[in-house]
């Protein structure tokens, strides 16, 4: 795995692990739940929702701007301009179907429940986010760690990773 011989290779590796884990999660609920809203007394259900609406806020959010504003400019420059404007595009796609499944689980988890045309919406949000997600996940790990081990170098990998790390503790 070269994504492992770069720090920010391997952070941006780390929070694809962790999203990944919260799309099985949210997965497994949708498509166990069926078209019935979920009872939000139960201690599983509501993990699942608050995580969802963690990563929605930090973990998508933050990761995709710090690629936008600190990676993809690197990778530009290196001549990848192809492949980060299309990741960029996804990000574009995603994002909004993200906010929207994490408003409606945010709201359900503040009223206590969800209304079934509430969680009709949610359910068709949340399998499109993990669709698009999921694809856009198998790309960058596949892709953009590739050239992210192959063209930046130390200097700017540790600079990158201080970033990283700097809008993470945030």
């Amino acid at each position: 795995m070269l994504h492992m011989n770069s720090r920010i290779g391997q952070l941006l590796h780390a929070d694809h692990l962790t999203t990944l884990g919260t799309l099985q999660e949210l997965e497994e609920l949708l498509v166990g739940q069926g078209a019935t809203p979920p009872d939000l007394t139960k201690a599983t259900v509501r993990a699942a929702l608050e995580t969802l609406v963690a990563v929605v806020k930090g973990e998508v959010s933050r990761h995709f701007g710090f690629e936008e504003n600190h990676l993809f400019p690197v990778l530009a420059d290196a001549g990848q301009t192809g492949m980060t404007m299309l990741l960029i595009s996804e990000h574009r796609a995603i994002l909004p179907v993200a906010e929207v499944a994490g408003a409606l689980a945010g709201a359900a988890l503040a009223a206590g429940a969800f209304t079934p045309e509430d969680w009709a919406e949610f359910r068709d949000a949340g399998l499109e986010f993990c669709e698009r997600e999921l694809f856009h996940i198998q790309k960058e790990e596949m892709g953009l760690l590739a050239a992210v081990a192959a063209l930046v170098g130390p200097d700017e990998d540790t600079r990158l990773a201080g970033v990283f790390e700097g809008l993470h503790a945030a």
